[in-house]
């Protein structure tokens, strides 16, 4: 009788440590859920000065990320009218180094630009060339001005003397 209770206890504890496993309902996913779960675990590398485009064109080079007054993410981006605006996350993907959006340039041009925001960074001064001296821009006298000596063409070969 030891053993049948044994056996019956042993088959007990099986079931009860398996009931939590077979209570859980198995439903199949949709098809288009693991293709949502995809795009939402995709990884976006934002990086600022690179090119953000929507379907027709690009906006503008992206400065960063900022919460809207609803609390939702959305991009900041900097117009070829050195203006500062916000472009939502909608449809936004990776294309190489640069982000697609699903704002449409038109949409770009007409929203209104961040209020406060900074205005466009200068062009780097060591980036800029020099500027150079130009001898027409300066005053000449030709009563003591020499004529100037024409600098040799790269283009002619020089002449040599056949030895």
């Amino acid at each position: 009788m030891t053993i049948k209770i044994a056996l019956l206890a042993g088959a007990a504890a099986a079931f009860m440590t398996a009931a939590p496993a077979l209570a859980q309902e198995t439903t199949p996913a949709p098809a288009a859920a693991p293709a949502a779960a995809a795009s939402s675990q995709q990884s976006l590398s934002l990086n600022p000065g690179s090119s953000v485009s929507g379907p027709d064109g690009e906006l503008g080079k992206l400065e960063g990320v900022q919460n809207n007054a609803e609390g939702k993410q959305e991009l900041t981006v900097r117009g070829a009218d050195g203006q500062l605006r916000a472009v939502p996350l909608s449809g936004i993907r990776q294309e190489g180094t640069g982000v697609v959006v699903a704002y449409t340039k038109a949409e770009f041009d007409a929203a209104a630009p961040i209020a406060g925001a900074p205005a466009a960074p200068a062009a780097d001064p060591a980036a800029a060339p020099a500027p150079t001296a130009e001898p027409a821009a300066e005053p000449t006298d030709p009563a003591t001005t020499e004529p100037a000596t024409p600098a040799p063409d790269s283009a002619t070969p020089a002449p040599t003397e056949p030895q």
